[in-house]
């Protein structure tokens, strides 16, 4: 008659699950090896409802994230593109270059938003025309935006 008893996990077990799931295991594997190894330890309903709770944050917490990122990515979808003015030199080549601070200053300025430079990929910008870059939002959301090279004759 093998009885079970359920327990929460301590630690991350690669066979069993990740950290703080509830998992039904046999007494002997639970007193003899997961509870004296600090890998879990039983399942009482205080700390089941505790462990329910911080869920609950978390889900909370990501729809939270879900809907902010949502709002960022319409408010730079309608951005049309982003013109720069810069001197130039021979070829269409340009002084200098067009750096994340000037472009992250450009959103600040026309949409109010506060975007890392870190955000900011595919700039490596020399010739005068229109190239794009691309703005991560987060790790899954990416928005393309066309970025224009005018030339100044100052």
């Amino acid at each position: 008659m093998n009885k079970k008893v359920d327990v929460i996990l301590i630690q991350k077990n690669l066979k069993k699950g990740k950290q703080g799931s509830i998992i039904n295991v046999t007494r002997g594997y639970a007193f003899n090896y997961l509870i004296p190894n600090k890998i879990a330890e039983i399942a009482t309903s205080t700390k089941i409802k505790h462990i329910n709770m911080f869920k609950n944050i978390e889900i909370k917490k990501q729809e939270a994230n879900q809907i902010e990122t949502q709002l960022i990515k319409n408010r730079i979808e309608k951005i049309d593109s982003i013109t720069m003015y810069k001197k130039t030199g021979e070829n269409g080549l340009i002084f200098g270059s067009i750096t994340e601070k000037e472009i992250i200053q450009w959103i600040n300025r026309y949409t109010n938003l506060s975007i890392n430079k870190i955000q900011i990929k595919n700039l490596e910008v020399k010739l005068i025309g229109i190239k794009n870059i691309t703005i991560q939002i987060n790790p899954k959301v990416n928005i393309s935006v066309p970025l224009k090279i005018v030339p100044t004759n100052i």
